[in-house]
């Protein structure tokens, strides 16, 4: 069972402890990171904390947040064709379409705390974009007003493939 010391050890040895702002561990394993938003380098940190926590034995899901300024935009209504809209301004860049048109967007669902839920995908499990396109969809999401916070999931299940690309943009792509 991985313990809260074992964490706070590669924690400290990745990021300075005045920019950690919470961690815990559940009894299943699970560790949940709260950064400041001020974090310097937070590419690097939030790759090497996955990497690294990663290989604690008897570490289950990792998740890394960052603090968030509050919002009091109160009677916002948010709708999926909103937020879809603003995820479409995220850019694979090896293929140079946006995730929607990709297929990469499993399901979204808007809680009714204003939190914005998304499942994705990437569209290999070894993209080396991962963690900076989990944060651009976070970014993004989080820039629309109302949203109190954003929760992304990765999945595998079912491994994306070409099949799954809008029909406009196979065509674009040549692939019809």
């Amino acid at each position: 069972m991985v313990t809260k010391e074992e964490v706070e050890n590669i924690i400290k040895g990745i990021v300075d402890e005045d920019f950690v702002k919470s961690i815990e561990v559940d009894e299943k394993g699970n560790v949940t990171v709260t950064l400041a938003k001020d974090t310097p380098n937070i590419d690097d940190v939030l790759i090497k904390l996955n990497t690294e926590l990663g290989k604690i034995e008897g570490v289950g899901t990792i998740t890394i947040n960052r603090e968030r300024e509050k919002k009091t935009e109160e009677n916002v209504e948010l709708n999926k064709d909103v937020i879809l809209e603003k995820l479409k301004e995220v850019i694979d860049p090896e293929i140079g379409v946006d995730i929607v048109n990709l297929g990469l967007i499993y399901q979204l669902d808007i809680r009714p705390d204003n939190t914005v839920y998304v499942k994705m995908t990437m569209t290999t499990p070894g993209c080396p974009l991962t963690m900076w396109i989990l944060r651009a969809v976070e970014d993004k999401i989080l820039e629309i007003p109302g949203v109190k916070d954003a929760e992304i999931e990765l999945t595998f299940d079912p491994p994306w493939s070409p099949e799954m690309i809008s029909e406009e943009y196979k065509k674009r792509l040549g692939l019809f």
